[in-house]
Parts: C-alpha cells; structure tokens; sequence
C-alpha cells in the first residue's frame, strides 16, 4: 500500500513538474503577438529560416534543417516594429532565394517553399 501511495505521488510530482517546465518556457512573444509568419516546405532540400526582431526585446531566432514535407512557423512579437527575414537552402550553389518583405505585422503570412537545391523558390499562400 504505501508503495503504491509513493507510485501515485511521483507520477502526479512528475506530471505537475512537466506542465510547469512547458509553462515556464513560453516565450514573450507567444504570449502577446500581432501576426504569425509561417512556412511550409515542400522542396527537395533543408531549409533555414531567421528573424531579425526590429524595436522588440524579443531575441532573433532561427528555424534550421526543416526538410521537405515540415511546417513552422513564428509569432510576431506585439512590441516589433519591423523584422528582416531571411530564407536560406542548404547546400544551394547559385544565387539566394528571396526572402519575402514583411510590412505589415499584424497580419498573418504564409509561404510555401518548393523546389530544388538548384532552383528553390518561394511562394505566398492565403493563410
């Protein structure tokens, strides 16, 4: 009996301690934003997404190695004032893909990448 009264207090202090770490790990942003940027590859190849947060203390951040058939995205922070986006193709020889323009943050944009490490390209999709 008392073996089983400690079985369900350790489940339950493990349980308590992992909805508080998933609580303690949200970030600013997640929790007051204006819009969402959001990805979706359906290219041959990894790819990387970075945002440069302009007037925000929200620190700049990177998405890295999504590979064809992966989605993600990014809220955009409440305090931003403006973003530079960069979309990088792993192993991509020729060029850079162009990074979309970001100008209004508060809506919602969404991208779909597409392609080959040769020729990728970006398209923008109704969210």
């Amino acid at each position: 009996m008392r073996t089983k009264k400690r079985s369900l207090a350790c489940s339950a202090a493990t349980l308590l301690l992992a909805l508080g770490g998933t609580a303690l790990s949200a970030t600013p942003a997640s929790a007051q934003s204006s819009g969402h940027i959001a990805f979706s590859n359906k290219g041959w190849f990894l790819a990387k997404t970075c945002y440069k947060w302009q007037g925000s203390a929200t620190p700049d951040s990177c998405d890295d190695n999504k590979a064809i058939g992966q989605d993600w995205g990014v809220d955009i922070p409440a305090d931003a004032t403006g973003v530079k986006l960069s979309v990088l193709v792993h192993g991509q020889q020729i060029g850079d893909i162009d990074a979309p323009q970001i100008t209004d943050l508060n809506r919602n944009y969404c991208y779909e990448l597409s392609g080959y490490t040769w020729g990728p390209s970006i398209t923008e999709k109704s969210c």
